[in-house]
């Protein structure tokens, strides 16, 4: 991580875990455990996540003809590419001086159905923007942006303003009812209350980025992993059978050190220039925004994302893995964490994923949190590209020991571990939403302030 970003760091646990109320040792497997859900008198007392999971943060704003808002997102993310769809979750309910209802700006984006989500370089605008969040409270979101001293302009396809010291806008409409490519119907409301949040689910029509970072001048550099080391033996051996599975089809890359743009990136194929920002529309029909080819189909632009390590038990009792970059927690109480999953038969890139069926049938699954490691790192470039159907052996192949649970396989490799169970799921044109109520956490021993899991939950922008 760059010095720059070092006052943008997350630290991971707070306190130690040894001793924390609802946490137990378990001994023999060095790891802490803890059950859930969590009653509100807890959440009352600190609503921060009981658990790790890596997010990126962003701003939102938005505007019904009389006040404008400004929010903060954690964990926004694109959950469906065709239609290309971004999902936001906002607090419904109050749980405490953290959580608490969002309703005067989500009244807004109600009202007007649209928004425009924004990303800052890290410094004196980032800043300023959230000061303006910490010090107005939310019923006066609409005196934000003015508090923020930071210049702004209408947006190209809505009314919300934009950060004239932007460098990447995503414009949004809420979604309307529409049918997938097999007829069947999505989207017959533009959101979903699930728990304690309400989650948008938003069409990404426009996306904006800056002109030098368009051309090349300059790159935005994303670190998608945390940063952990590892104070026992990573896992134990692994043992397995036969030779690991070539398959000579297309490959997805992987790297936790991502720049765009890149060689190893699509060009952003802009309409036009304005405003010094180079501007890309997208088609309002998902059948036309399809573009066959495995790498045209791809994400039209970056967007920050994390990974989970989606875990499942097949019907014959294998071991099943998915690292998932479309995975984030939506909800407070109960903690949910939605993995989404391909079931379109668009391509190799977007097609029917053997996961859905096992996390269908089990009604289960488990999410590990990876980090920068290389056995992660090559377990996740295997996992993430060869089938259960094609290697019974994958995980052992990808070259990660697996602990049997009743409840999901658990990779004892990874530093936290979320147990979910699946109570509902959302059809999104291409990819399933998986709603996943957190039963149980499991974190290992050697998680502690000393030793701390680090993340950071913004992009940079350098010059080249």
């Amino acid at each position: 991580m760059s010095n720059f970003l070092e006052q943008y760091r997350y630290l991971w646990p707070h306190t130690s875990l040894q001793n924390a109320p609802n946490w137990q040792v378990i001994e023999d497997k060095r790891i802490f455990l803890r059950n859930m859900p969590e009653s509100l008198e807890e959440i009352a007392l600190d609503s921060r996540w009981p658990g790790f999971f890596p997010s990126p943060i962003c701003f939102v704003t938005t505007a019904d003809g009389t006040q404008v808002g400004l929010e903060k997102v954690v964990g926004p993310s694109i959950v469906n590419r065709f239609p290309y769809v971004l999902a936001l979750s906002f607090c419904i309910l109050p749980l405490s001086e953290r959580h608490h209802i969002r309703r005067a700006f989500t009244n807004m984006l109600e009202n007007s159905g649209s928004v425009a989500l924004q990303f800052l370089p890290p410094g004196e605008y980032l800043d300023r923007t959230m000061s303006a969040i910490n010090t107005i409270p939310e019923e006066k979101t609409n005196s934000r942006i003015a508090y923020s001293g930071l210049s702004t302009r209408k947006a190209l396809t809505n009314d919300a303003p934009v950060f004239e010291a932007a460098y990447m806008v995503y414009e949004a409409s809420l979604v309307k009812p529409s049918k997938d490519f097999d007829g069947n119907p999505i989207y017959t409301q533009p959101w979903i209350d699930v728990g304690s949040h309400r989650i948008y689910f938003l069409e990404i029509n426009t996306i904006q980025l800056r002109q030098d970072i368009a051309e090349g001048r300059s790159q935005i550099l994303w670190r998608s992993l945390p940063v952990w080391q590892p104070q026992h033996e990573l896992q134990g051996l692994v043992s397995v059978d036969g030779d690991a599975i070539e398959d000579n089809g297309y490959k997805k890359g992987y790297t936790p050190h991502y720049a765009f743009p890149s060689p190893g990136t699509i060009a952003f194929e802009a309409d036009h220039v304005e405003n010094g920002m180079a501007v890309k529309y997208l088609p309002t029909l998902p059948e036309d925004q399809v573009e066959v080819d495995n790498d045209k189909a791809r994400w039209p632009c970056f967007f920050p994302s994390s990974a989970g390590m989606i875990t499942s038990w097949s019907p014959d009792g294998h071991p099943n893995l998915m690292p998932c970059g479309s995975t984030t927690i939506v909800s407070r109480h109960p903690l949910i964490i939605t993995p989404c999953v391909s079931y379109a038969k668009i391509n190799e890139r977007y097609a029917p994923r053997a996961s859905l069926d096992m996390i269908r049938k089990t009604g289960r699954f488990g999410c590990g949190v990876p980090f920068i490691n290389e056995v992660i790192l090559n377990a996740m470039k295997y996992a993430g590209n060869i089938s259960l159907a094609k290697d019974p052996q994958k995980v052992a192949h990808a070259g990660l020991q697996v602990e049997s649970d009743d409840w999901s396989p658990v990779l004892p490799a990874l530093p936290v571990h979320f147990d979910c169970q699946v109570v509902k799921e959302v059809s999104l044109g291409t990819h399933i939403m998986f709603i996943g109520e957190v039963q149980r956490i499991r974190v290992r021993a050697d998680v502690t302030p000393e030793n701390p899991i680090e993340w950071c939950p913004c992009p940079n922008v350098v010059s080249l």
